[in-house]
Parts: structure tokens; C-alpha cells; sequence
């Protein structure tokens, strides 16, 4: 039998390098991207060269946007449970250097496509129904119509717009927002006292890291407190927040929204833009985007507004902090008055085709918003 320290010396898995000229790199070997990660599991790092070790003051390991462990002593290593679901996971791992250097890196899990705890193969359609600018409100199942590329489905349930809502907001903290943030939270204080009592808000910061500054909180002060804790540093990693964010929803039934908001264009993530792209397309939460002064540079204009359009949302491109209080009042006004339906396609492939979703109120002249379509990847997750 290994003794304590002989195990730990084996789990930690320091590889180190020596080269005199070697920039300090920080990698993760456990777990892998080909691993699954389901319960009780260690996340072990290598920091290369030997040298750079001695200026390491802390390591913090990240799970899904949550701290689960702050090491300040060899060996690095970390033990998190996610979960029994197994379920791709997004973990990041941020070494401190003496006194403002800092190593990171982060890796996906692999995602086995499906879960025993799905309760249906349902598809997830948000929908938000107006008549000259006006919502629509009082609708009920039998009034809505669904046709998956072209073929009627049966509509097998609806949440109205007087459920509960599960609403996740990540805000951009880089280095660039510093003399905006105030003026950010202040706005999104005003956004989170307009939710109901029953409403929860999950608060998500990010610049070159993402983290989770409260769950499903629906306390306003302590919703107060987390914000009043985000700081401005670093780089902007909008993919990987894009999909923390649609991971904290996407197994929900009901309600929800994500308000996604940032300023500036992606040069952290870990996180392919073609792979964000399509957990969007996937998800079946509406996606409100806010660009914010840089959200001027054309590709980052252009995936905000897709984000928005793939899945019934809306993008927002406010030029100054004085405007954010009317976006964010716009949307949180819209999702008060969201209905949500679900369906079992009658197309029982799932070949990674896309297929189209029309949404219409069978009768009188409403305007429907909704999700463009999804991508046929599997059971969709919105159980637990």
C-alpha cells in the first residue's frame, strides 16, 4: 500500500522542465478532454519550468465557473464533485506568480452526448408574442402552433409567463471596463430589484477566467453583495463564458434568459468560437447580448447579434453606461412576458442536422419571437 505522501506525490503529476530562458507555462493533466467527469474527481497541473515553481503563491482550480479549491502549497492538486450527470464540465486553473504574474489554462470534458436523468427527448422553445408593441399575455397551449421543418409538431406542454425565471447574467470585468464597472453594476442592481420574489439570478463575472459570483440567488441585497465584489483586470475570454453560462441553465425546465455583456473581442478563451457558436445553437435559453463601447469592432458586433438571433434573443449595442439602464429594463420587461413550449420532434434522428422552428399564435395578427432552430445533437438536457 502507497504511504500518504508517496499518493500524493503520484496524483499531483508536477512535470517540470528545466530551461534557463523558458517562459513559466501551466497546463492541466487530469482531467483530460477525451476524460468524462462524474463525481468525486482530481484536477492535477503541471507548471514547467522548475524555476518558476518558487514564485507560485496560489493556484486556484475552477469547476463550471465555481472555486472549488485555493492551493498556496505544493502538491497542486484538487478534488471536485460535479455531480453524478456525466456532463461535459469547463474546468480553469490560475497559478499567481510573485506579484502580478499569473499562469492559466482550462480544458472541457468530454460530454458522453447523453444522461440517465434526461426526462425527455423534448425540444425547449421560448416565446415572446407582441401586437403593435405591445406583449401579448393570458395565452394558452392550445392558441400556440409549432412546425419543425415544415411538419406540424404537437405542442406536449407550456410554462407561462407567471412561472419562476432562472436568469444568468455574465458581465465582462477585463482590464478594459475599469473606469465603467461602477456604472455596469449600478445598472444591473436596477435590472436584478425589478425581478420577482420568486425569480433567481445567477451572476457570472469573466475576463480571462470565469467565475461565479452567486446562484439562483433571489435575495436583492446579497445579489448586491456579489456584484459590489466583481473587480476590473485581465484579458476578455467571451467564448468560454458564453458556454459557463449556458451550462448553468441548460438542464433547467421553465423560465430562464441569459444576458451576456461585454466590450471589448475575444483573445482569451480557451474555447473554439465554432464550438461556442454551436452550444448557442444548441441551447434552448434566449440569449439577450449587450455590446459596450469596443463591441463597435465588427466581428465581435456580428456574433453578439447572432448569439441573439439563433435563439430568439436580442442584441443591444448602447454607446454609453447612461443607456444601460433602458437595455437592461427592455430585457427584463421581455422575459417577464416569456411563455415557454416543448415538443418531441416527429424526426427521431439525431444526425447533427439542423432543423428550422416556426412559432405562430393560430389566431390574430401577433408578432412571434423564437428560437431560429437547434441542432439535432442528442436528447436535449432540461431535466435533472
Amino acid at each position: 500500500m502507497k504511504t500518504i505522501a508517496a499518493a500524493a506525490a503520484t496524483v499531483c503529476a508536477l512535470v517540470i522542465a528545466v530551461s534557463g530562458d523558458q517562459q513559466p507555462t501551466l497546463r492541466i493533466t487530469a482531467p483530460g478532454p477525451e476524460t468524462p467527469m462524474s463525481g468525486p474527481t482530481r484536477i492535477e497541473i503541471a507548471i514547467d519550468p522548475a524555476s518558476a515553481l518558487a514564485s507560485v503563491r496560489t493556484v486556484t482550480f475552477w469547476v463550471d465557473g465555481r472555486e472549488a479549491c485555493r492551493v498556496e502549497k505544493p502538491p497542486f492538486v484538487c478534488v471536485s464533485d460535479p455531480g453524478d450527470v456525466v456532463r461535459s464540465h469547463f474546468v480553469r486553473v490560475v497559478a499567481a506568480l510573485g506579484e502580478d504574474g499569473r499562469l492559466s489554462a482550462g480544458v472541457h470534458t468530454k460530454d458522453l452526448g447523453y444522461t440517465e436523468r434526461v426526462r425527455t427527448e423534448a425540444v425547449i422553445v421560448p416565446v415572446i408574442v407582441t401586437h403593435d408593441g405591445q406583449f401579448v399575455r393570458g395565452l394558452k397551449q392550445q392558441d400556440f402552433e409549432i412546425v419543425e421543418d415544415g411538419v406540424k409538431q404537437s405542442i406536449a406542454s407550456m410554462v407561462s409567463e407567471d412561472a419562476p425565471l432562472n436568469l444568468v447574467l455574465a458581465i465582462d470585468v477585463s482590464g478594459s471596463m475599469e473606469h465603467a464597472l461602477d456604472d455596469v453594476k449600478a445598472a444591473v442592481k436596477e435590472l436584478l430589484a425589478k425581478l420577482r420574489p420568486d425569480d433567481g439570478a445567477t451572476i457570472i463575472g469573466f475576463n480571462d477566467t470565469t467565475f461565479l459570483a452567486t446562484e439562483r440567488e433571489k435575495d436583492q441585497k446579497a445579489r448586491e453583495r456579489a456584484l459590489d465584489l466583481l473587480t476590473s483586470w485581465g484579458g476578455t475570454a467571451l467564448y468560454d463564458a458564453t458556454v459557463s453560462a449556458i451550462d448553468m441553465v441548460s438542464r433547467d425546465w421553465g423560465r430562464k434568459g441569459i444576458v451576456i455583456f461585454s466590450d471589448g473581442d475575444d483573445r482569451n478563451s480557451i474555447t473554439p468560437r465554432e464550438t461556442a457558436t454551436a452550444r448557442v445553437q444548441a441551447s434552448d435559453a434566449m440569449l439577450y447580448t449587450v455590446g459596450f463601447g469596443g463591441a463597435n469592432v465588427p466581428a465581435l458586433r456580428a456574433k453578439l447579434e447572432q448569439y441573439a438571433r439563433d435563439t430568439g434573443g436580442r442584441a443591444f449595442f448602447p454607446q454609453r453606461t447612461q443607456d444601460l439602464n433602458r437595455v437592461f429594463d427592455e430585457i427584463v420587461t421581455e422575459l417577464a412576458n416569456q411563455y415557454v413550449l416543448s415538443y418531441s420532434s416527429t424526426n427521431l434522428k439525431q444526425d447533427n442536422s439542423w432543423r428550422t422552428i416556426k412559432v405562430r399564435v393560430k389566431s390574430g395578427k401577433y408578432q412571434v419571437r423564437a428560437r431560429d432552430g437547434y441542432l439535432a445533437q442528442g436528447p436535449q438536457r432540461a431535466g435533472r
